[in-house]
């Protein structure tokens, strides 16, 4: 179960990159008639809950 959250945080950290990166574009080609869409705040805030998945371990029931 461990290695699937862990692959799961490395996903959404990816994704938040890849938003932050292509912001521009995004906006440029998709989202031409509505203007300007924070994508790279959406992409920074999505890594942050990528890396807050990859790096928080649980607890045990014992407090271990």
């Amino acid at each position: 179960m461990k290695g699937k959250k862990l692959l799961q945080g490395i996903a959404l950290l990816l994704f938040g990159i890849l938003l932050c990166l292509a912001e521009e574009e995004i906006n440029r080609e998709l989202l031409r008639s509505i203007g300007y869409f924070p994508f790279a705040l959406i992409g920074a805030m999505t890594g942050i809950a990528g890396l807050v998945m990859v790096f928080h371990e649980k607890k045990d029931e014992d407090g271990t």
